[in-house]
């Protein structure tokens, strides 16, 4: 069967299955135009169809990817949200627990002199001098291992370099002139104990070389309640250590973390103490506290300060007073006795901080005497800034100024976005409808054009505004203060107007004074068929754009240097879908954003 019967086939598959999921039926025609669109449109209508009537149902669980790193259940279908976004009174260090590994048993190891031999470790021995010799044996459940020669010898329970100086020691007194070599080969398996506020209590196989630290991975770590800082490792029905697992996140210290041994039991109590830090903190978060930790040292725990504290800055403590249950707000300098005061569960730390002194900048590129980056400081007007660059050079033209700012581009790209949803809603509804009729007759393709174009637009963010340095001077209102990565350019004056769209021939022609659009127009060689005579946009240098028809042309139009002339295509046959509302001013938008690409590339 070849390729086009081939997607033909799984087409017309998908179409059955939507269908089912509808419960209704796809028409010839519906199909045919379906089929006009491209692939990941037709997929993301179908989807929507779905959703619309509610019966679209989750398969992500038929497949199945093997890997060494399991997601918590809870989080599987949240790609893009962290666990302290879910979990918001979770203290510092839970997040770390989002993905487990299924095993830390691993193909290659390194054994330190330190690690403890037990039943299961698979042992090399070599001899060799007066004889040459590979045996390789298990350590038996008794503990011994059989040595060639020298019969059972009891390993388990010693560590690693104590084996090897006894056997050592062994094969040189009872076998002359021979030497021997040891090599662990194979780790044992073994059993322990995690219980207490664990994510997942029970009981866990890992590897003999696993720590604490490794058994909390292996199990999720701990739950909501569970405590990182005060982890009991009991052996023998004793507790040996106390395990703080601050200590490997904030300083990367594994010291206090303790070797396992077949049998140990890891116990998680319950959170203590609860104590959240504000902003101007590095880490700004809840994180839990110990016995006799005071306010320096949660704050060391946290990162330190921001750079915008200064070292006289105000500490505010804020806790629950034991005997009225009353919260009491305590103040004192970062550098005084109160850094030392003993932390109480549900205390709350914000320190003051200096407005102004992170660094905020804005970029003039184009005509101006000095163009460049420039700082932004307290209370500085686009007036401050552009003095300082000097004003602008003879060639300035002010009219045409590009102001962009991330906060509109941001805004922009998500109205980009909802245009493009909507416009395949529309199209949705004139299928699920039948509406269909006359747009048989056409191609869907330039309004599949539109919804990828809009999807993949990236605006750049502009913002309307006079730039006259007489207007900034005189107006409070004009003279702006501007943001931390605004740009500001100032283009050449043009001696042009640019005609686009559904003209004959899109060009760039002479600026004429006595010149309305219509002249221009037909300098570009007029409207072609596809042309729209009701929505013709002019776009003023300055970013400004108004819709003209052209029965209204008149001499001038207000057409000024840098004026962009856009001509929109037709769009009455798609009235049966109803979308020429939403076309047209996301045309507008377009030719806007076009146009001050094209003055920044001119320049």
């Amino acid at each position: 069967m070849d390729k086009p019967v081939i997607k033909k086939f799984l087409l017309f598959c998908s179409f059955i299955l939507a269908t089912q999921l509808l419960n209704a039926a796809i028409t010839p025609d519906q199909l045919e135009l379906l089929e006009s669109l491209p692939a990941d449109q037709r997929d993301s209508i179908l989807k929507k169809m779905e959703t619309v009537d509610k019966l679209q149902e989750d398969i992500d669980d038929t497949f199945e990817n093997e890997s060494n790193l399991v997601r918590r259940p809870e989080y599987e279908d949240l790609e893009d949200v962290e666990i302290d976004e879910l979990c918001e009174e979770c203290i510092f260090g839970y997040e770390f627990f989002k993905y487990s590994p299924t095993t830390f048993a691993t193909s290659s190891f390194s054994i330190t002199p330190d690690y403890v031999l037990g039943p299961g470790d698979k042992i090399e021995l070599n001899y060799y001098g007066s004889e040459d010799l590979t045996f390789e044996a298990f350590i038996a459940r008794d503990g011994s291992l059989f040595v060639p020669r020298l019969g059972p010898v009891y390993l388990s329970g010693m560590t690693f370099s104590k084996a090897t100086e006894f056997i050592d020691n062994k094969v040189k007194k009872e076998l002359i002139g021979v030497d021997v070599s040891l090599n662990l080969t194979e780790l044992r398996s073994i059993t322990v104990y995690l219980l207490g506020e664990a994510y997942l209590p029970g009981s866990y196989t890992v590897s003999g070389l696993s720590s604490v630290s490794n058994a909390l991975f292996v199990s999720g770590g701990v739950n909501e309640n569970g405590s990182l800082r005060n982890i009991q490792i009991k052996r023998s029905g004793n507790t040996i250590a106390t395990y703080d697992f601050y200590e490997f996140l904030t300083e990367g210290s594994t010291d206090s973390d303790v070797r396992l041994l077949d049998g140990d039991v890891i116990f998680i109590p319950f959170i203590e103490k609860k104590v959240e830090l504000g902003q101007n903190f590095k880490r700004p978060h809840i994180y839990e506290s110990v016995e006799g930790e005071t306010v320096a040292d949660i704050i060391k725990i946290a990162g330190g300060f921001n750079s915008n504290v200064s070292p006289d800055a105000q500490i505010e403590l804020n806790s629950i007073n034991k005997t009225s249950f009353k919260r009491e707000v305590k103040q004192f300098l970062r550098n005084s006795d109160g850094m030392s005061t003993e932390l109480n569960d549900g205390d709350f730390i914000n320190v003051s901080a200096h407005s102004g002194i992170l660094p905020e900048t804005i970029t003039l590129t184009g005509q101006f005497k000095y163009p460049g980056q420039y700082s932004i400081l307290q209370g500085d007007t686009i007036k401050d800034i552009i003095e300082r660059a000097g004003g602008y050079n003879n060639d300035a033209y002010v009219e045409g100024a590009i102001y962009l700012r991330k906060s509109v581009a941001e805004a922009q790209k998500e109205g980009f976005r909802r245009s493009a949803e909507q416009l395949e809603y529309t199209i949705i509804d004139a299928i699920t409808q039948g509406n269909i009729e006359r747009m048989t007759e056409y191609t869907l393709f330039p309004i599949t054009e539109l919804i990828e174009r809009l999807r993949n637009e990236e605006p750049l963010g502009r913002q309307v505004v006079d730039l006259n340095y007489m207007s900034l001077k005189s107006d409070p209102f004009l003279n702006f203060r501007p943001q931390n990565q605004d740009a500001l350019h100032v283009p050449k004056r043009p001696n042009s107007v640019s005609v686009v769209g559904e003209v004959l021939s899109a060009a760039t022609l002479g600026y004429q004074a006595n010149y309305s659009a219509d002249d221009y127009i037909k300098l570009a060689g007029g409207l072609n068929e596809s042309a729209d005579k009701d929505k013709i946009f002019v776009v003023y240098p300055n970013g400004q754009a108004k819709i003209i028809k052209k029965s209204l042309f008149s001499a001038g139009d207000d057409i000024i240097p840098g004026t962009t002339i856009y001509v929109s295509r037709d769009s009455r046959p798609y009235d049966a879908i109803k979308i020429t509302s939403i076309v047209t001013p996301i045309l507008a938008d377009l030719a806007t954003s076009a146009a001050a690409i094209a003055a920044i590339s001119d320049n």
